[in-house]
């Protein structure tokens, strides 16, 4: 299993780092599944820490006709993972995004999973630059 983000994606991602090299926003992926790829086509920004409600959540995957398969954040803090880390999330996407001192933005991806505990499993990620 792996995950393809594309220049789209990785273009509005790469915009928000710039606004602020203490940047620590989080969002939604939008795209779609096929096979074992998730093809990230672009992403949503959000409120701190994803949705303000699972309702909240539901409704904006509907806006987006389903849509939404995974989250993003920069500089993801315990509490955030642990909100996504549920059995509504089972499954879907997660990407890790931080800044080094260059400013350079590094992306970790993971697949949100359950084996006694909801956890993180590390994929590939494939880009277009």
């Amino acid at each position: 299993m792996d995950a393809y983000l594309s220049q789209e994606a990785y273009k509005s991602l790469s915009a928000i780092s710039l606004i602020s090299s203490s940047s620590n926003s989080d969002g939604f992926l939008i795209g779609h599944k096929r096979g074992h790829r998730f093809f990230v086509e672009n992403i949503f920004s959000s409120v701190n820490g994803f949705f303000p409600s699972l309702q909240k959540y539901h409704e904006l995957d509907q806006f987006y006709d389903g849509k939404l398969f995974g989250f993003f954040s920069f500089k993801p803090e315990k509490n955030k993972i642990k909100k996504i880390l549920a059995p509504f999330a089972c499954g879907k996407l997660f990407l890790e995004l931080s800044l080094n001192q260059q400013n350079k933005m590094s992306i970790k991806s993971y697949i949100i999973d359950y084996k006694d505990e909801f956890f993180l499993f590390p994929i590939k990620l494939k880009q277009h630059k």
